[in-house]
């Protein structure tokens, strides 16, 4: 008696042989993976650093950069799920998604924590990343949220961390225990 169902036991004949490959993926999609990965580092770093430094021409140049790629990552990812939703992946019949509830949620938390983020600058009124150059406001000014909305942000990053971290491990995992010839 099996205790546990074997892939062949699951799937088609069709599917049995690439159910538990490594998906090939168009570039389009690996370079945005890859520059969603590098902004989201770039991004959470400078913001821990910033926060630590406190005050001063240091800190205040790194929240300009953190703001500014923050807003990169949010129009990255926005881009990535339109070319995700529209460019469906080669052969993505024959090769089953094994964790897609994982990439969508790590979807969703790069797109909500740049906009809390973005929410809490505008509440505070410090929306510029540049001199002449500020974000547009997506909160009123002064609402008094401002600690509340930047809070969730910095709590909120670090669960994207945490996603990222055990993306990362499926990812390792699926190159572990990928069929080899």
């Amino acid at each position: 008696m099996k205790s546990v169902a074997s892939p062949s036991d699951v799937l088609p004949a069709a599917v049995q042989d690439t159910a538990y490959e490594i998906r090939a993926y168009r570039l389009p999609a690996k370079i945005f993976h890859w520059l969603t990965a590098i902004l989201v580092v770039f991004m959470v770093t400078s913001g821990v650093i910033a926060k630590q430094l406190g005050d001063g021409p240091v800190a205040d140049m790194l929240f300009s950069l953190h703001k500014l790629t923050g807003a990169l990552t949010l129009l990255t990812v926005l881009v990535r799920l339109a070319y995700r939703v529209l460019c469906t992946m080669p052969d993505s019949k024959l090769q089953p998604h094994r964790r897609p509830v994982l990439h969508w949620v790590l979807y969703a938390v790069v797109v909500f924590v740049p906009l809390l983020g973005w929410a809490g600058i505008s509440d505070f009124g410090a929306r510029e990343i540049f001199p002449g150059y500020s974000l547009p406001a997506i909160w009123p000014e002064g609402a008094g949220y401002d600690e509340l909305l930047l809070q969730w942000h910095a709590y909120f990053a670090f669960v994207l961390l945490a996603f990222v971290a055990l993306h990362i491990g499926v990812a390792i995992q699926d190159y572990m225990t990928d069929k080899r010839p």
